[in-house]
């Protein structure tokens, strides 16, 4: 594999990682921010540009109900404008989508959006829907990891279920994404296009993370949950890339490594 010349959109927790693992294989990798990747994609030749900007609210999806407009114009309107710049230029480009512009059990890879409960969401399942065909497209979901960082979703629900409750809306698709990330980047250097799932093989629903993880918290009934929440939550199963672990698996490793960390 010879070295590529690549641009990292995003210094969030996802872009650190992609920047972390391309620089680790050797490519020549350049990291900016979403406010000037534009000039710098029409300044300089890469072979790929690599979109890991988006909004995804603090401390979650509730927040970007608050700001409908900035996440439209982040997770929508921003990468397509990306992709053109791009595709003047001649350069491949790949991007993080999300798993939860879906709703249900989702069959196809290649299935349309179906779940537009919160302007995350719409957001991400517009601009999905446009690159689909014309990127490299990540979807993941739920991301975790085996450190106890805030965007963590089992950091969350550990924080959750010792200061408020669990809600058990059914099951979901889940992504470790230190294992998505490196899945991502022999996706890049295989030059592949279109989407991909990365999530891991199975699902597991909310009482089954309690589990795993030892809790023993309290739970929100349906009416509760959408009394405390002001977006409405995605929960889906969608088919994984094959080349993602069992999850189940992935979250118990997850689990036994945020204890040691």
């Amino acid at each position: 594999m010879y070295n590529l010349k690549l641009l990292v959109v995003g210094r969030g927790w996802t872009g650190k990682k992609v920047f972390n693992e391309l620089v680790r294989r050797d490519h020549v990798v350049t990291y900016c921010s979403h406010h000037s990747a534009i000039s710098e994609i029409r300044d300089n030749k890469y072979d790929w540009v690599v979109n890991c900007a988006g909004v995804t609210g603090t401390p979650n999806v509730d927040a970007c109900e608050l700001d409908k407009e900035g996440t439209v114009q982040g997770n929508a309107v921003f990468p397509i404008l990306l992709r053109e710049a791009c595709f003047e230029s001649r350069i491949n480009m790949a991007h993080f989508s999300s798993g939860c512009i879906y709703q249900g059990e989702i069959s196809d890879v290649n299935a349309d959006p179906n779940y537009f409960g919160s302007i995350y969401s719409v957001s991400k399942g517009v601009s999905d829907l446009h690159l689909k065909d014309k990127a490299l497209v990540f979807r993941i979901r739920m991301p975790f990891t085996g450190k106890n960082e805030s965007k963590n979703y089992l950091y969350k629900v550990k924080n959750y279920a010792e200061n408020a409750k669990l809600y058990d809306a059914g099951e979901n698709s889940l992504t470790d994404l230190d294992e998505a990330v490196k899945v991502a980047c022999n996706l890049i250097e295989e030059n592949a296009l279109g989407p991909y799932n990365l999530v891991n093989r199975g699902s597991l629903n909310m009482h089954e993370v309690a589990d795993i993880m030892g809790l023993t918290p309290s739970w929100f009934t349906e009416e509760e949950f959408k009394f405390a929440t002001a977006a409405g939550r995605s929960t889906c199963v969608i088919p994984a890339y094959e080349e993602m672990s069992d999850v189940e698996t992935a979250v118990r490793l997850a689990v036994e490594k945020m204890k040691n960390h």
